[in-house]
């Protein structure tokens, strides 16, 4: 019998002992778990905090986002007295290195941390180093072999340089709904034999290209006749030939008068930037369709005044001439040179374009390539802020700079040349 009881007594001692063990090791599993190990904390936040910092961390985001039940803790599908316990130390350890950790915040803030999320967001608000320094319109003159969109993504690189290099904050990736970012755009395209005035738009500015788009151009056009090709240019490769030396040329101002002169129909370029069934016109000349095929139809558009010239752009004399064209948005030069072959019983191809004035601007306003930086660009901008602020109708805003305001680009302007 004795020997029963020190058997008894002994099994239920080692019984409660081994119960007190497997209750503790599932408290520490189970406050363990609240806690995520280091590797699944996120690096760039992991590099940016101090110790107290990072152990909030784990408080954040392992107690306080996962103890939506006080009474249960994330993984114990048993809940008792005994996780409120848990929570109450989790708690006081937070509350433990909170002071600590700010204090180690604002310590970082005054070393110049700059990957630091609140200054990041302080930027994002407006403290920080403005983008632009100037924001609104100005003219450059776009040299041949440059696409539209081409000069844009010039000018914005150079004025992204700019930016960062007087510090200010820049997204990593440029995309419509991102806020930190330079916004440049233009007023109308150019084809990339074609030269002259651009209208640029840089920050708030981008909103009043519109009206540069639909407003009044002039350009200078150089024309040869007795052939035409593909593109109606001289990129592109001869289609037809035909007899010129019939042509009068003093008959040349009055058919201009006559057919070009106001509101007219024109078929726009098959290598053009137009959408027809949902892709450009040049993307499916490409593939090999024709004009019959695509069924191209005329537009409306207005000439506003066409005058003769006796020679090109270069010189030239008969069968080469010079046009001088004022019309609205929308007009394709190659087009009226096309027409204007028909109407003399030939055909003709364009030579070369410039675009000699667009809005106010002329071609003196016009900065050159060699002038294109982002000192002068803004002084540009600042200079004709002045200008246009005195004339009503061509007025921009100039005090603040809508993010959200898409800027025009080739893609989204009117097609023209």
């Amino acid at each position: 019998m004795p020997m029963f009881l020190s058997y008894s007594i002994f099994f239920n001692m080692m019984f409660h002992f081994l119960l007190h063990v497997q209750v503790g090791f599932r408290t520490v599993c189970s406050f363990s778990s609240a806690f995520p190990p280091s590797n699944q904390v996120p690096r760039m936040i992991r590099n940016t905090m101090t110790i107290p910092q990072y152990d909030n961390y784990y408080y954040r985001q392992g107690v306080n986002a996962c103890f939506t039940n006080k009474n249960h803790i994330p993984g114990d599908t048993h809940p008792s007295p005994r996780n409120t316990i848990l929570l109450q130390s989790a708690s006081s350890f937070s509350s433990t290195h909170k002071d600590e950790g700010q204090s180690h915040h604002e310590q970082g803030k005054q070393q110049g941390n700059v990957n630091h999320p609140d200054q990041t967001s302080a930027a994002a608000a407006g403290d920080a180093i403005p983008i632009h320094l100037a924001e609104g319109i100005c003219a450059v003159y776009k040299p041949i072999g440059w696409t539209s969109q081409d000069v844009v993504s010039y000018l914005r690189g150079m004025l992204e340089r700019d930016a960062r290099s007087r510090g200010a904050v820049l997204s990593k990736r440029r995309s419509k709904k991102s806020k930190l970012k330079v916004k440049v755009g233009h007023g109308g395209t150019l084809d990339p034999l074609a030269t002259g005035v651009l209208v640029i738009g840089i920050g708030s500015g981008t909103k009043a290209l519109q009206q540069y788009l639909q407003g009044s151009k002039k350009y200078r056009a150089g024309v040869e006749l007795g052939f035409e090709t593909d593109t109606l240019d001289m990129a592109g490769e001869k289609v037809k030939e035909m007899d010129w030396k019939h042509v009068v040329e003093d008959d040349i101002p009055s058919i201009l008068l006559d057919q070009f002169t106001g509101n007219i129909l024109q078929k726009p370029p098959l290598y053009s930037a137009i959408r027809k069934n949902g892709k450009r016109l040049y993307e499916q000349a490409r593939k090999g369709m024709t004009e019959d095929d695509l069924e191209i139809e005329a537009r409306p558009v207005e000439i506003y005044n066409i005058e003769y010239l006796p020679q090109d752009l270069e010189g030239n004399t008969m069968p080469c001439f010079g046009l001088d064209v004022e019309c609205g948005g929308g007009t394709y030069i190659r087009s009226l040179v096309r027409d204007l072959g028909n109407a003399l019983g030939t055909c003709a191809t364009m030579k070369g374009l410039e675009r000699t004035q667009q809005g106010p601007f002329t071609l003196e306003d016009a900065l050159p390539k060699e002038k294109w930086d982002s000192e002068t660009i803004y002084a540009q901008v600042e200079k004709w802020n002045l200008i246009l602020s005195e004339s009503t109708s061509m007025s921009i805003p100039t005090s603040t700079f809508n993010h959200d305001e898409t800027s025009i680009s080739s893609d989204a302007s009117l097609a023209e040349e």
